[in-house]
């Protein structure tokens, strides 16, 4: 039987994702796990093998070619080894590649998640025929990506595009880098919800303790996007610091890059235009007015697939390279 199927997989902050992709970006066998306690690497791992071997079941496993990860953290290109990853366990000097394949016993290509989910976007998403392209998503942390003529532009070692660990905030909150002020502290998803509760456990008031059913853990971005939308202050507040400080960074790397296209995704973009007014404001105020009369700035056409299906593009584009 030909081989000739490849599964893209997205593994996040909680959740690890598959599916087949095909030559056309379009998606099938879809798979889900969740990462949530995982406390070592080897937990994670055998969850992510889990959920393809899922997708492999629905697909029949003699068709599958190989398969493409996107994980968080710097990988070195060509070594196939997670160096580091703030959000995951373990995720240290980590052979990655290596271990998938010998666990499935297929070809594997591993890509940092945020490079994925660009590659999946510039491939068949919004930003689809644009040479120079930023990415950025908004989850549990804040990914960033960067093309340039086509190509993922990725530094001397890989660390290059680390867009969440800009500093918009001098000597601000601690980000799980380990450095302040850093964009992740301030606009992943992560960050947003923990703002708010800091805010209601000064003392404010908000409808977000009705719509969490008085537990201030379970607030999260998405019930924070709710809450602005019906007018609360306490949350338009949260979102609208988050959103200018992710459009100073926007408009740091507008001036440095001069990119056609700025694209952002992630759950957070659900909230619209509380997310793109303030950013595309902060650009409009900030950015050298050459580079901004040229850009857009736009959501994320592929969603929660733009993960899975840049992995599988990146396998694709790495086998018959």
């Amino acid at each position: 039987m030909k081989r000739d199927l490849v599964i893209g997989v997205d593994l996040g902050g909680t959740n690890v994702n598959s599916a087949v992709v095909d030559d056309g970006g379009r998606i099938s066998h879809r798979a889900w796990q969740s990462i949530s306690g995982s406390r070592t690497a080897g937990e994670v791992i055998d969850r992510l093998v889990a959920c393809v071997e899922t997708t492999m079941d629905s697909c029949g496993r003699d068709r599958v070619a190989g398969v493409g990860v996107g994980t968080p953290g710097l990988i070195p290109e060509g070594s196939g080894t997670v160096v580091y990853a703030p959000n995951v366990p373990e995720w240290v000097d980590l052979p990655l590649q290596s271990l998938l394949r010998e666990r499935m016993g297929l070809p594997v290509a591993i890509e940092n998640d945020a490079n994925a989910a660009a590659i999946g976007e510039h491939w068949v998403g919004g930003a689809a025929g644009y040479a120079n392209i930023i990415c950025i998503t908004l989850g549990t942390g804040v990914g960033g990506a960067i093309i340039m003529n086509h190509e993922v532009w990725r530094g001397s070692n890989g660390a290059g595009g680390e867009i969440g660990h800009m500093t918009v905030v001098e000597n601000g909150r601690m980000c799980g880098c380990g450095a302040p002020g850093c964009l992740e502290a301030y606009a992943s998803a992560t960050a947003i919800a923990e703002q708010a509760r800091e805010l209601l456990r000064d003392g404010r008031t908000s409808v977000l303790t009705e719509l969490a059913g008085g537990d201030p853990g379970r607030i999260d971005a998405a019930m924070i996007a709710e809450a602005a939308d019906r007018g609360d202050e306490t949350a338009r507040e949260v979102m609208h610091r988050s959103a200018t400080l992710l459009g100073t960074a926007v408009s740091s790397l507008t001036n440095l890059l001069n990119p056609e296209l700025i694209v952002i995704g992630g759950g957070v973009i659900k909230a619209g235009d509380l997310i793109f007014g303030p950013v595309r404001a902060e650009v409009a105020r900030r950015a050298y007015k050459w580079s901004a009369g040229i850009l857009e700035i736009v959501p994320a056409k592929l969603g929660d697939d733009a993960g899975i299906i840049g992995a599988a593009r990146h396998f694709m584009l790495t086998r018959t390279t």
